[in-house]
């Protein structure tokens, strides 16, 4: 697969099969996910990978966050789904990588970002499933949650995905067409 077709035909997989996926293929991915473009102003360390793996632990995870975001969920549009009763935080993989960053880089969230999209598209080219989660990250972000995870301080998870062998793979969304702007050449 190239790397036009993963990005094209990449899906946020939210249905997984209970089979663990290898340690050296996570080692892989991760590899590729760094990768990614970082700013001098992160280093010497602009990221750091957390493996959590095991459905069962995952899923008692994802019911404590799921609860804790009911319970301290910010008043703003997007936390709708706090009042569904069969959400999955983690749709039921057997994997979940957090991606955390030092929380006093002005450029973390962006450096995380573009590992996690490296991340996603080594995932896809190998046959495997992704998906992008933000509804763990308000309890990961907890300092309780953060110390029993073992984020180290001065840390911040600023990307979580789910990984594992999709069980299905959502249809392709219709096409977004962007809007383009050319500006037009300033006349000297």
């Amino acid at each position: 697969m190239d790397a036009i077709e993963a990005i094209r035909t990449r899906r946020s997989v939210r249905d997984y099969l209970p089979r663990a996926v290898p340690r050296h293929i996570i080692a892989a991915i991760i590899d590729d996910a760094c990768c990614a473009p970082f700013t001098p102003v992160s280093l010497p360390e602009p990221w750091r990978f957390m493996v959590i793996e095991g459905v069962e632990r995952i899923a008692a995870y994802g019911a404590r966050a799921l609860e804790f975001a009911r319970v301290n969920r910010p008043q703003v549009q997007g936390y709708e789904w706090t009042d569904n009763p069969d959400f999955s935080v983690f749709y039921n993989a057997p994997v979940v990588v957090v991606i955390s960053a030092r929380s006093d880089n002005s450029q973390a969230l962006g450096e995380c970002t573009r590992a996690a999209q490296n991340f996603s598209l080594s995932v896809h080219a190998r046959g495997l499933g992704s998906c992008w989660v933000g509804s763990p990250v308000l309890w990961m972000r907890d300092p309780a949650v953060m110390a029993e995870l073992e984020i180290q301080d001065g840390h911040m998870p600023f990307a979580v995905l789910t990984l594992g062998y999709p069980a299905s793979v959502p249809p392709s969304p219709p096409p977004f067409v962007p809007r383009i702007v050319w500006p037009s050449q300033a006349q000297e």
